[in-house]
Parts: structure tokens; sequence; C-alpha cells
């Protein structure tokens, strides 16, 4: 399958301008800016500040590409949605899915967050396809807990739904079949595993998921002076402070429209100094990313990084292809987490 999407992309040739952006020479945050406030990223405290400015019933697709031999090859698409669900909390959407170059992915991200908008209850990451993997983060008042489901090997676990049908031998001839618990190493059922605690953060920073970071940078606003402005991340077992530095502005065209954007850079750095730390975002993409966001709403419009494909870095281009409404994820988030009920023990999916 992979190989004649790849062929029908080679047939279009590569892009003339791979990013599509139109700079003007205006840095951002100084005197020729108009009046109206750039949307940023919170600085400090995110109390009252991550759900009060959520676009809640917005939905936003995007079309990732990569750059390969000249040719911008599709990959997939990704998604982000909001809404509030049955209890006033917040919940926030990313799924993204495709192939690439014979990998395949399939990952949804959950952020729910509190009504009153003071920090992130839970924060899930289920991933399908070419990876198997279900981690969660649980935020506490000083401390954030990190989950990772893994198979049950207990020997001496009599969980039913743990158990699998097996052939029943007599000597060298089968003999009907027989319940038995599963061992095998490559079985990838979810109720075959449990949560295990892999990591305790004990924080004194208003450390956010990646997904709540997304939204964080739509709800504040850069400085007059352009400083770079900081948002402390929790990314599985360990701890980052992404730095966000406006770059320049002008105008930014993508298949879902024509806008006004600003233009970002995100580098992540190791809360612990470490420079050797490897950082790998959402979706597989590593390192420093650029972002283009609506100047108005703060939506993102595209978002450009590196995509590691095998031995390969192939550059990433995230594009906005259309907006709609949530509802739709919404409906669709509800019957998987009826679906999935008992695989959560802490928090909801």
């Amino acid at each position: 399958m992979i190989s004649g999407v790849l062929a029908l992309l080679l047939l279009l040739g590569p892009l003339d301008d791979p990013l599509g952006v139109e700079v003007d020479d205006r840095p951002v945050g100084g005197d020729s800016q108009p009046a109206y406030p750039i949307p940023g990223l919170a600085r400090e405290d995110l109390a009252g500040i991550v759900p009060a400015a959520l676009p809640l019933g917005e939905r936003l697709v995007f079309r990732a590409t990569v750059e390969w031999k000249g040719a911008h090859l599709l990959v997939g698409y990704f998604e982000l949605a909001a809404w509030a669900d049955s209890d006033s909390k917040k919940v926030l959407h990313g799924r993204g899915k495709g192939e690439r170059f014979g990998y395949e992915l399939d990952q949804r991200i959950i952020s729910v967050l509190e009504s009153d908008g003071v920090r992130p209850l839970s924060f899930f990451n289920i991933q399908r396809g070419s990876e198997h993997h279900t981690k969660k983060l649980i935020f506490q008042d000083d401390k954030i807990l990190y989950f990772k489901q893994s198979h049950c090997r207990d020997k001496e676990c009599e969980k039913q739904e743990h158990f699998m049908s097996e052939v029943a031998w007599k000597g060298l001839i089968p003999w009907g079949t027989k319940k038995a618990h599963c061992f095998q190493k490559d079985c990838k059922n979810p109720h075959h595993e449990l949560w295990f605690e892999r990591e305790t953060h004990q924080v004194d920073e208003p450390y956010v998921d990646l997904l709540t970071a997304i939204y964080v940078a739509r709800t504040a606003t850069f400085t007059p002076d352009g400083e770079s402005l900081v948002i402390p991340v929790v990314n599985d077992d360990s701890r980052w402070f992404v730095i966000v530095k406006p770059l320049s502005r002008g105008k930014l065209k993508v298949e879902e429209g024509e806008y006004d954007a600003i233009e970002l850079s995100l580098s992540p750095v190791s809360s612990d100094g470490d420079t050797k730390k490897r950082f790998k975002g959402l979706f597989g993409i590593h390192g420093t990313l650029r972002v283009w966001i609506d100047s108005v709403t703060g939506k993102p419009l595209l978002i450009s990084g590196t995509l590691p494909i095998s031995i390969l870095n192939l550059q990433a281009r995230i594009e906005l292809i259309s907006s709609g409404d949530a509802g739709v994820v919404k409906v669709r988030h509800a019957a998987r987490t009826n679906s999935s009920a008992g695989l959560s023990r802490e928090g909801s999916l």
C-alpha cells in the first residue's frame, strides 16, 4: 500500500516553495506591529490560563509530508480537537495516522484538564501500528506520575482476561483445547497488560504534557521586546524546558487559507542540563521545531521539523488543510472510551 502512495506522490514532483511563506521584515513585538495582541506562550503561572481561552468545539486537520529526493511525499494526517465533557472538564485530543517507508503509525494522545483551569489532570498516549505502547501521566499537587502498560508476566496471575485458548496435547497428539495464561512475547492484546509506574516527577513548576503545551501557546501574549518564553514540559520519564522564540511575521498561505502569521522556533532543553539527551516530540518529530501560528487566533498553521525514518533524517511539513467542528471527534472518542473500559485505573481515556 505504501509503495503505491509514494509512487503517486512522486509523480506530483517537488513544490517550488516547500514552506510557502512570504516573510516581511517586521520584528515580532516591535514598534511597527499592529495594536492587537500577538498570541504567545504562558510564561510562569499556568493557573487560570490553560482551559480559559481554549478553542472548545474546534477541530483542525493537518496533512504531513516529508521531503525526499526532491519530492514531497505524503506520510499521513493528524488532527487536533478540543471540547468540554459531561463533567465540564476540558478534553484535548490529537491523532496521527499514516505510513512512511513501511513504518505504520496510529497514535492518539488525550489530555484531560480541570474545569477551573489549574492544571492538567491526565495525559494518555496510545500508539499502534509498527510500534505498540500505552502510556499515561497523572498530575498531582507536587508530583507527576508516569505509567506504562506492559504485558503481565506474573506466573501466579489468575485474571481470566489474561488467559487464552491453546492446544492441549497428550504426548504428540493434539487433544482439544485448554485455557492458559498468555506469555507470548509478541502479544499486542491490551487486555493482557497491566499499568506499571515507571517514574515519579517531583515538581515545583507548572509542568504540562506535550499536547497541553500546544494549546497553552494560544492563550497568552508575547512581550513587546520579543523575549523568549518558556514552557515546562513532561515527556514520559524526562522533563524539558521548551524555549519559544518569535522569529518573524508575514503572510502565510496554507491549503486551508491565507493568514497573517507569526513564525516561532521551539527549542527543547533538558531540565537537568544534560545536553546529550535527545528530545522526541509528538508523532516522532525530533529536536527544534519551526511553527507558524495565526496572529489573531493563535491556531497552528504550519509545522516544520525533523522526522527520523530508518537511517534518514527527513524534513517534515505539517500543513493545516481544514478547520471544522469537534463533534465528530467527540463522538469517536466516547465510543473508543467505552470500548476501552477497564484499561485505565487513574484518570480517564
